[in-house]
């Protein structure tokens, strides 16, 4: 009688990496400390030359994974002048909306420079919020 060998069996294990988002949450809760106040009155400089460049009128902050959001109206030219708008936007997202939702770690164009990404730490865990020209989404009649 022949023997018929056993077939071996191989033994796998499913490690998941996650996706990029995930493995960027993670270096931030664990490498990355809160900017100083120095760091970001360094930042707002960052965001004013960036909205100059963009040069519209609605931006929002958004952060997908919390769904929470915040539209900005950028110009009120019967009132002040359109760059005096853009430093009290900055202002306003630096020193009220993002201080008040946490510790801000991180301040920094996107690679393609359409945004600004922005990384909060809120009750110990990392958010990512972007901000971005919104103008296309807005509809006036």
């Amino acid at each position: 009688m022949k023997m018929i060998p056993k077939k071996k069996t191989k033994k796998t294990h499913k490690v998941e990496m996650g996706t990029l988002y995930d493995i960027n949450k993670q270096i931030v809760e664990n490498g990355v400390t809160a900017l100083t106040k120095e760091e970001l009155e360094n930042k707002k400089e960052l965001i004013l030359d960036w909205l100059l460049n963009t040069n519209n009128e609605y931006y929002m902050l958004l952060c997908n994974e919390r769904k929470d959001y915040t539209v900005f109206r950028l110009t009120d030219l019967e009132n002040k002048e359109y760059d005096d708008c853009r430093t009290d936007v900055t202002n306003i997202l630096i020193d009220e909306c993002l201080l008040n939702r946490g510790k801000t770690k991180s301040i920094e164009l996107t690679e393609n420079k359409d945004a600004v990404e922005i990384w909060l730490s809120i009750e110990g865990e990392s958010y990512c919020y972007f901000f971005f020209p919104y103008d296309a989404a807005i509809i006036e009649c």
